[in-house]
């Protein structure tokens, strides 16, 4: 485990040193003045910004990525319905074009009235 480049057995080592130079009992303030130092750092409102200013970098290139699919997707979505439009107009016209003409004596006709073909078999 490491922090700062510096690993448990320096970290040790600094200690044995402090408790050989300082003393126990000003060891002991020196690490509640140290607590109570890095609580109010913690504690303040520089440190909270930063915090924040570090998770929203931390997640900035998520939030880039989506919301750039985003454009993309609304980009293809218009893409998609322009194309819809144009399909169905094609469509349309395709209909117009293959439907079999109706013929005179068809539109003549009431749909009620038995065919002659019909009427002799019986």
């Amino acid at each position: 485990m490491e922090f700062l480049g510096i690993g448990l057995p320096e970290v040790i080592a600094v200690a044995l040193i402090l408790f050989l130079v300082l003393g126990p009992q000003d060891l002991v303030k020196l690490g509640s003045t140290l607590g109570q130092t890095l609580r109010n750092i913690r504690q303040s409102g520089a440190w909270q910004s930063f915090q924040e200013a570090r998770q929203q970098l931390r997640h900035l290139p998520d939030e880039l990525a989506r919301q750039a699919g985003m454009e993309e997707i609304n980009e293809l979505r218009g893409e998609l319905k322009e194309e819809q439009a144009k399909l169905k107009k094609l469509d349309e016209q395709l209909v117009a074009w293959t439907r079999a003409p109706e013929s005179l004596s068809q539109k003549k006709k009431p749909a009620s009235e038995p065919t002659e073909k019909s009427s002799e078999g019986q």
